[in-house]
């Protein structure tokens, strides 16, 4: 698909990534889920990841189309994808989106829900494991985002929504993934 901003855009869903070496746009819309965008600006090299949850510690415990929807594979994925397409470890920057609380059907003032805090500490874990710098973040309050990255250039293009009409519509989209893979 064409963008506005005249490169082709590529849309990414929650337990999806996508890594590249052209001159072109990732997108997604996030809720609780975190996207974490890797960039190398010398070789020009991008990925996006939209994870759902943080992890798991046995990877024979997910099934192989269902990997990438937990952080800890996501971010592995990622990271080595863009190394095996010639992104050089010294020259990887992060920035981490989403992680927002909109997730009111799962907890209550008794008990909050704490997925998007647990996305984002996993996210920031593995980048500092990695030793990759985190460059930029946006992440928490109660925001649906919704993000572009131009690969090119490393830029974001990050639009806030709060609305209980978005926020419903990412919460369906969410559940019906999640239901779909249990």
């Amino acid at each position: 698909m064409r963008h506005k901003l005249g490169k082709n855009l590529t849309i990414i869903y929650p337990g999806e990534y996508y890594v590249t070496d052209r001159d072109e746009l990732v997108g997604t819309l996030l809720g609780s889920c975190v996207a974490v965008c890797l960039h190398d600006n010398v070789k020009k090299i991008g990925a996006m990841n939209h994870f759902m949850l943080p992890g798991k510690i046995n990877e024979r415990e997910i099934p192989e189309d269902d990997y990438t929807r937990y952080g800890l594979a996501s971010m592995i994925k990622i990271i080595w994808e863009m190394l095996e397409k010639g992104a050089e470890r010294k020259n990887l920057t992060a920035k981490i989106f989403g992680g927002g609380n909109i997730l009111s059907s799962l907890s209550s003032p008794e008990r909050p829900s704490m997925i998007s805090s647990d996305n984002v500490r996993m996210a920031k874990l593995m980048l500092e494991m990695e030793d990759i710098p985190i460059i930029g973040m946006d992440v928490g309050a109660d925001f649906t985002r919704k993000i572009i990255f131009d690969v090119n250039t490393g830029r974001i293009y990050l639009r806030k929504i709060k609305g209980k009409e978005i926020t419903k519509l990412v919460i369906e989209r969410d559940e019906k993934l999640a239901a779909g893979r249990e």
